[in-house]
Parts: C-alpha cells; structure tokens; sequence
C-alpha cells in the first residue's frame, strides 16, 4: 500500500481509506511477507458495485518527489540550518511550559489587538484578516498561544535573515526575496449533529413537498485546541503546506521543519518565475524570428515584382525590336506606307531603353521602396514589416542636376519633353 500511494502523492494510510469508501479489498497485514516466503495467503475478489457514485475512483494528491531538484535540495538545506540554528540557539519553548517569557515583535501588535476584538461565531471561531495582521481562525482560548507561536516562528525566521512585511492580505514572511503568505488556523472538532425538535418538525414539513435531504448539517464543529499554520501559496505543488498539531508533535517542535517549508515554497515559486521568463523570453525570440521571416518574404516579393516588371519591359522591347528589324526590311514604297509605325516603334524602344537604363531603374527602385540590400537584423526588429509600401512601378524620369531632384513623368508628358536619362546625374 505505501508504495503505491507514493505514487499517487498519498500517504498509505490515505490510500486505505479511499479503498475502503469504495469497497475495494486491500492486503491484511503482513500479506507481502507472507507471499514473499511462499505461505498462504487470502485474496479478496472485487464486491459488485453496490452503488453507481463508487464506480470513479479520484486520489488528489501530490508528492514531493515529483518536485524540480533544485527546490527539494534548498528546502533539504533550510531544514537542516534551521534545525542546526534550533539547537545551537533554542528559541522554542514547548507548548506545556505558557509560562515561559517570550519577547512579542512588535510587528505582531496589530494581530494581538485584532484577534482581542473579534467576535467569535457560533462555532466558536474568531477569524481576522486584514492589512498588516496575520490571517487567524482561532478560538477565543487559544489567542495566547497561538500569538506565542507566531513569535516564536518569526524570531527564527528573522535570525536566518527572512523578515516580516505587511501587505494588503495581511503579514506575510519574506524568504529569498519571495513573499509567502501563510495563516494561524484552529483545526475543528467534529460530532455528529443531533437534530433539535424544531429541526425534525421542520424536517417532516420539508418531507410533505419532496425533499429528501435532512435541513441540518452532519457534523456539529467546535474548537479542538490543534492548531495547525497552513501556507497560502502554491496550490497543487507537492509541497506540503498545512503543519498541524499531532498526537506526538506540536507546532512549536515543527517551527525549524515549518520554515524549511516556506524556503521550498519560496524555491518553488522562483523557479517558476524563471521558467515564465525564460518560457517568454523563447517566445518573444520566436515571434522576433517570425517576424523577420514575414519581412524577408516581403522584401522577396516587392523584389520579384520588380523584376518581373523590368522582365516585362525587357520582352517588349525584344518584341519591338523584331518588328522593327521587320519594317526597316521592308522596300521603300512599302517603308512609305508604314513610316508612322516605325516612328512609333522606335519611339517606344526609346522609352524602354529610358525605363530600365541603370539610372532610372535605380531611380524606380527607390521610389517604389524596394530593398535589394538585407537591413540590419537590430533596425528590422525595430521597424517590424509592417509598414507603408507604394506600388511597384517602372517610371520616366526629369532629372534637375542642379537640384539633385528627379521628378516622374508619364509616358506622354516624357515623350512631349523628350526626355532622355542623363547618365551620372544624381536621383532623388
């Protein structure tokens, strides 16, 4: 049973007791022995299922095991500085001794006066939470000891460095620069409810209409005197955080193992913090990374349209050019009659040759914003690929020397200026 309840992040006993609610068999004491040296043992067979809620069986539980190494080694260490720091320098004074003198922060004031002040309800518990005042539920007679076990865990808290801070949600204990919030609680005492006569009468009332469920709770609760400091972090963890009274320990002999806790608690959640970060920091690469792909594959495309566009210009001339060389064959009567074709023709070779003449192209490609050359990854990161990108065109161009300026013209407004490239002038 124990070694498969350490599986499951249970306590053998635990595992028992979930078998039994479901009425499933265990091994009677000694049954692995027994089996190991060859004698007879008894095995149980499975009962039919009695009821359809037992068929799921469902173990919360969690086990220290599957903790990272790096958190169970620091707690492994705060315990034994803590338990060494106990010994050398006994700080604890057991819970059968009241009368020893025991030196109150003054950080714990607010708590003391809260907790006087608090009204017990009706099963006997006064409960406080609020700025500066450690989170209690405790019974009116425990106050004092309870107060004294909060004094003594702080004084061995700050003796190791770990100190006090009030928040919002109450005083909470800085340990490796980690805030941990915790609470004093006092376990309950559980009976079974006896109904009153007010309750069986209104029991048989609610009977005539159809209920079935009795209108009083199971277990009647009151104060027990166990008092147990349970840890307000890292639910579902595997770390423990619940440390109570117990048949053969009291808190104040667990306050070293009750404070290794909190450096587990507080190991645990900075090693989450640094998987978050690291977890976001592979992220932001990552979308870096996507990002500057999304931009080379648009620098990829503008640069193929580009060329695809100079390709297309490049094909109408070598279509041109056979025309031409068709037309100038031609005899001189015929030549008569297409002479305004071949004017034509050889007016648009012209402003092919202009548009993908090295200087206007290099004019067009700026123009167009179009980046033969890879920016610097840092600035790409920066400037991100979403910006404004004009259309993709092969234009004629005026170019002032004097001003360094180009200025675009339509084929017609080129060809009524007759505009030529002028080779070496500078492009703006």
């Amino acid at each position: 049973m124990t070694k498969v309840a350490a599986d499951y992040g249970v306590t053998g006993t635990a595992l028992k007791k979930t078998c039994d609610r479901h009425h499933i068999p265990t091994p009677e004491r000694g049954y692995w022995a027994k089996l190991e040296f060859g004698k007879r043992v008894n095995k149980e067979a499975l009962p039919p299922l009695s009821e359809p809620n037992l068929a799921t069986v469902r173990i919360s539980g969690s086990s220290e095991q599957h903790l990272s190494p790096s958190v169970r080694e620091a707690k492994e260490k705060a315990r034994d500085r803590f338990h060494k720091h106990a010994v050398a320098k006994p700080l604890l004074v057991p819970a059968s001794e009241p009368t020893l003198g025991i030196v109150e922060p003054p950080y714990l004031a607010a708590t003391r006066r809260t907790i006087s002040k608090a009204r017990p309800d009706d099963q006997g518990f006064a409960s406080v939470r609020s700025k500066g005042v450690v989170p209690l539920k405790i019974a009116p007679a425990s106050i004092e000891r309870g107060i004294r076990i909060l004094s003594q865990l702080f004084t061995l808290a700050e003796a190791h460095g770990h100190l006090p801070k009030a928040t919002e949600d109450g005083l909470v204990l800085i340990v490796e620069n980690e805030s941990i919030a915790f609470g004093l609680e006092e376990q309950p005492e559980k009976t079974l409810h006896q109904p009153t006569s007010a309750e069986l009468k209104r029991r048989d009332e609610r009977a005539r209409w159809g209920y079935t469920t009795d209108p009083w709770p199971k277990y009647d609760q009151f104060p027990s005197g166990r008092l147990a400091i349970v840890i307000h972090a890292n639910p579902y963890s595997g770390l423990r955080r619940t440390y109570s009274d117990g048949k053969t320990q009291t808190l104040e002999s667990m306050l070293p193992d009750i404070l290794a806790g909190f450096a587990g608690h507080a190991a645990f959640i900075s090693e989450r913090r640094r998987e978050s970060d690291e977890r976001e920091q592979r992220q932001r690469e990552a979308e870096a990374r996507r990002q500057c792909e999304e931009a080379f594959d648009s620098r990829e495309k503008r640069r193929m349209e580009f060329v695809d566009a100079v390709h297309e210009q490049l094909t109408q001339r070598d279509k041109l050019t056979a025309v031409l060389c068709h037309l100038e064959n031609a005899t001189t009567e015929d030549a008569a009659r297409v002479s305004a074709m071949t004017t034509w023709v050889r007016q648009r070779l012209k402003q092919i040759d202009a548009l993908i003449s090295p200087h206007f192209l290099d004019i067009s490609v700026r123009s167009s914003k179009v980046d033969f050359a890879e920016p610097d990854p840092e600035q790409e990161t920066v400037r991100g690929s979403y910006y404004y990108s004009p259309p993709i065109t092969l234009q004629l161009w005026s170019i002032d020397d004097a001003k360094g300026l180009a200025t675009s013209y339509s084929p017609l407004e080129w060809k009524d200026a007759l505009a030529l490239p002028i080779e070496g002038a500078e492009g703006g």
